[in-house]
């Protein structure tokens, strides 16, 4: 089943992530002991859903989205996926339809649409971006 994050508390988004975080990269969450807190606060700019399989978590997006005027902006901050359900790409999945959502949101509005993927530091990243130079202002 897809959900949207929104239906989830804050306290639910940061053990959900946490525990698929977790189980795909074998790793603690950076910063895990304030990730209810920090999810909490950017409550306003969250959006996406995850993915569950008989009312199991398997997939979930961190994704923040910030409207300016002229564009909309969304950044894919980190995901989490079971790797119990890797034949299924849960994370692929998921990630065709935030995509897809997010260029719907933008399309209503009339706007552009930036969706970052981060550094391309991930061979699966060159097959959902276009990559764009990024500059710094100092």
């Amino acid at each position: 089943m897809i959900l949207p994050i929104a239906s989830l508390s804050s306290a639910e988004q940061a053990q959900i992530y946490t525990q698929l975080f977790e189980k795909r990269w074998g790793f603690a969450v950076p910063g895990k002991d304030y990730l209810a807190q920090v999810f909490s606060l950017m409550a306003e700019f969250m959006t996406g859903s995850f993915i569950t399989i008989n009312d199991v978590p398997v997939a979930f997006q961190v994704l923040y989205r910030v409207e300016a005027p002229e564009w909309i902006s969304l950044e894919y901050i980190n995901g989490g996926v079971d790797t119990d359900y890797n034949s299924l790409s849960p994370g692929s999945v998921l990630s065709f339809v935030n995509t897809q959502n997010e260029w719907q949101h933008a399309r209503d509005l009339s706007k552009p649409l930036r969706y970052s993927f981060g550094r391309a530091d991930r061979e699966y990243k060159d097959r959902w971006c276009n990559r764009v130079a990024v500059y710094e202002v100092s």
